[in-house]
């Protein structure tokens, strides 16, 4: 039989996993947005405190998994993963003053010790022969993964497509991260009080109103209609395009992820039924469908961006949850799934531990693909003026606003082809980042093709 661990310990484990992706998201959109819970972070540094939430995010998953697997080489493991995640949380109140980080630190106490408590009394403390030994069997458990580490960092090194796909995608993280370094936003905190709007010149509109205006040294890329700066727009537009492809591509990954499993596991009436659901969403045209969502959600209240993001999440999870059913359906026949329940394993260990690592691979590589999708799909709702609110950072917006300057005049034709040049090769190029590194994913992470 196989051995289960303590309810409190699995509670325990699922706290950090669920703290770990909280702060992730926090210091996601720290990153992106700016502040997103003023009442909560009065005056802090979003920049600092975005790169240490995701810090956090990630010793809490890694805690959680910690305590998930158990055993005495894990344990030293999460005292030494506890001490960091206290130490930094510490360290937040002092410099910024985000008391409540300060009491999740003492949850992270209280942790270690419930889960010192529901460990089996047979476990020794350090594994019965101290330290030395706790460091030798844990070098001998990771050999293994290290050994396929190596192996996959050697193919990466192979694949000239990972490499390229990215190192752009890499060059749009830096643009994002640094966008306030690398374009002012004072201008546009000035004229509009959020740093993701374009600013205006207005001593330029004043002059020549609204033709764009070609590169100069006030404006590198130049200007579009209205005289908004185009260089502030395409280097804050990599953070719209990252919030909007990551989230998007997530959540529908998250969904069809969900609703695929139960379909495909369980069978019968639940996938008969959530299968003609998933039917009547493909259904409809997917640009068709978003908008329509798009124009009965902004007038309820809901931020044109987050509608843009919810109404393409929903057109987007029927894919992915096609894809995981017909993965779970090829394997969870196979023998090592029988072995699995018929030594009382539960279904979410069969999931989790035998169907998802052997099925997961071609979801991975989908949504690397999707991102580049989705960003093209957000970018046409802003051309068709259903995107982004008017003069907000987004690649699309830029490239609608050079709809009447596309041609210039009889005498020169492209005097403004700054306007539709520069923004297009910005989405040109995030695109086929994310398409070039789905592709090599495909080789490096797909078990049937890996070994060849």
């Amino acid at each position: 039989m196989v051995e289960e661990r303590p309810f409190g310990t699995t509670l325990l484990a699922l706290f950090q996993a669920v703290t770990g992706v909280i702060e992730l998201n926090l210091g996601i959109l720290m990153l992106t947005i700016g502040n997103p819970l003023p009442t909560v972070f009065p005056s802090i540094n979003t920049y600092w405190v975005g790169l240490l939430m995701i810090v956090l995010g990630v010793i809490s998953l890694f805690l959680g998994r910690t305590l998930w697997a158990g055993g005495a080489s894990n344990w030293l493991l999460a005292i030494s993963l506890t001490l960091i995640d206290v130490t930094i949380r510490i360290m937040l109140p002092v410099t910024y003053g985000t008391s409540w980080i300060a009491f999740a630190a003492t949850l992270e106490l209280d942790i270690v010790v419930l889960y010192y408590l529901t460990r089996p009394s047979t476990t020794p403390f350090f594994g019965g022969d101290g330290i030395r030994s706790v460091l030798s069997k844990f070098k001998i458990e990771m050999e293994p993964r290290m050994k396929e580490v190596r192996f996959t960092l050697r193919l990466v090194r192979k694949s000239y497509l990972s490499i390229v796909g990215a190192s752009i995608i890499v060059f749009y993280l830096l643009v994002a991260l640094l966008a306030p370094f690398l374009a002012d936003p004072t201008n546009s905190l000035q004229q509009t009080g959020d740093p993701n709007m374009m600013w205006k010149d207005i001593e330029l509109q004043a002059t020549v109103s609204l033709e764009p205006q070609g590169p100069s040294a006030a404006h590198p890329f130049g200007t579009i209609q209205n005289q908004y700066d185009m260089y502030y727009g395409c280097i804050w537009g990599a953070r719209s395009a990252l919030r909007v492809g990551l989230y998007v591509a997530g959540g529908s990954m998250l969904i069809g992820l969900l609703i695929g499993i139960f379909a495909s596991y369980y069978g019968g009436w639940i996938d008969e039924a959530l299968m003609r659901f998933t039917d009547i969403i493909f259904a409809f045209p997917g640009l068709i469908l978003a908008m329509t969502l798009v124009v009965v959600l902004v007038p309820m209240g809901i931020n044109r961006l987050d509608a843009v993001m919810f109404a393409l999440t929903i057109v987007g999870w029927p894919g992915y949850a096609r894809l995981i059913r017909g993965e779970i359906l090829r394997i969870k026949n196979e023998d090592y799934i029988e072995a699995a329940k018929s030594v009382g394993c539960s279904d979410l260990r069969v999931i989790t531990k035998h169907i998802l690592p052997n099925s997961i691979y071609p979801i991975l590589i989908v949504f690397t693909l999707d991102i580049g999708t989705v960003v093209l799909g957000a970018a046409a709702l802003s051309f068709l003026g259903l995107g982004a609110p008017p003069g907000y950072a987004d690649w699309g917006q830029i490239i609608a606003f050079s709809v009447n300057w596309i041609y210039g005049s009889p005498s020169n034709p492209f005097a403004k082809w700054h306007t539709f040049v520069i923004p297009g090769l910005f989405i040109s190029l995030f695109v086929m980042g994310w398409n070039l590194l789905g592709d090599a994913l495909r080789d490096i992470l797909d078990p049937t093709m890996r070994r060849k």
